[in-house]
């Protein structure tokens, strides 16, 4: 089966201050509440999906939501207490119901079509100030909008992988199913000797090699 976690919040928040016995600690008083909601699946079309909502005060389960027995059912007397005031709202239960569609299934239709979505990355290679032959230089390669993440990123200097001097950065969400990654290569340009920068993801028929030839070079920084 498969589990989606949709939502974990963590509220922190202290008692009332008046509430405390002279010099007690703070700390003693501070208590965190959870509301995670889950949804798990084993099926293709969803059918089998069942929608959890576990409410957790200071890491212990005080009730749950399950979508099979469509109300809360508590875990001990407190839990029991808050199960049977929020079974008692009808719009609160009206909205869990429909939950099972519009957050679990609807976000679980978009999870399986992630599976096989696939988004080759936009691809662009430069340097990071005015590159002169014959001195040090940083050239970046950037690839954007990409999915899924996996992706590799490599630098030739003339044919020739590169394995030194090389930073890249991590995975990076742009918070629309896309992400993008860049990489930094350190180097003393000379002529002659292209750098390329090739990229290999799973959107792409084969590699895809950007090259930061001469022509380019000399057209970017000499022309009038």
């Amino acid at each position: 089966s498969k589990r989606l976690k949709l939502k974990g919040d963590a509220v922190p928040a202290i008692l009332d201050p008046t509430a405390m016995p002279q010099h007690t600690n703070v700390r003693n008083y501070v208590y965190v509440f959870q509301d995670i909601d889950e949804c798990e699946f084993s099926k293709e079309d969803l059918s089998d999906m069942v929608y959890t909502v576990k409410l957790v005060f200071n890491q212990k389960l005080l009730c749950s939501y399950d979508s099979r027995l469509e109300k809360y059912v508590g875990s001990d007397e407190l839990g029991i207490r808050n199960a049977e005031h929020y079974n008692n709202q009808s719009w609160k239960m009206k909205q869990r119901k429909e939950e099972l569609e519009t957050i679990c299934r609807a976000n679980a239709r978009l999870y399986i079509k992630s599976e096989t979505r696939k988004v080759p990355p936009v691809v662009t290679v430069r340097s990071n100030s005015k590159a002169r032959y014959g001195q040090l230089t940083t050239l970046e390669c950037h690839a954007y909008n990409f999915y899924p993440q996996a992706i590799n990123v490599t630098w030739l200097l003339d044919g020739s992988e590169v394995t030194g001097d090389v930073v890249s950065t991590e995975f990076m969400d742009n918070g629309d199913w896309s992400y993008q990654m860049h990489s930094y290569l350190e180097l003393v340009l000379h002529r002659g000797v292209p750098v390329s920068c090739r990229v290999e993801h799973s959107g792409l028929k084969e590699p895809l090699v950007t090259l930061w030839g001469e022509t380019r070079f000399v057209n970017f920084f000499f022309s009038t």
